[in-house]
């Protein structure tokens, strides 16, 4: 997330124009301390927590009015694609920095740099 602190080194200038929320604002873990994320939960408790996460994410959106809606992951993006149906919101997408991925392993950063200018939601300066 160094990405954000070095094109706004001031958080003032960043949170001028962006707003960062969790499509699901709880932590699961495993009892080893692994995180545990909604999508591996099991269908009779993956439904009414994604439920009450749609609604979160609804309430955020209608009280924002955001222009974009960036999801950080495939996963996000599905969910906010579903909850957000209807709502006059463009959607895109940029890679998850998950260690477990190759891809954001290789310059994260100068990836996700890419999407959000590639959407249109940044320019390249």
């Amino acid at each position: 997330w160094g990405l954000f602190a070095q094109r706004f080194p001031d958080p003032v200038d960043f949170f001028a124009d962006h707003f960062v929320v969790n499509y699901c604002p709880l932590a699961f873990l495993e009892q080893s301390g692994r995180n545990l994320t909604p999508d591996k939960l099991p269908g009779h408790e993956a439904g009414p927590l994604l439920a009450a996460c749609d609604a979160h994410l609804r309430r955020v959106t209608d009280a924002l009015a955001p222009q974009w809606l960036v999801a950080v992951g495939d996963f996000a993006l599905a969910q906010a694609r579903r909850a957000l149906a209807g709502l006059p919101v463009r959607m895109g997408r940029i890679l998850h920095p998950s260690p477990a991925s190759p891809a954001a392993n290789r310059d994260w950063a100068g990836t996700a740099t890419r999407q959000l200018v590639e959407l249109g939601v940044w320019t390249d300066s």
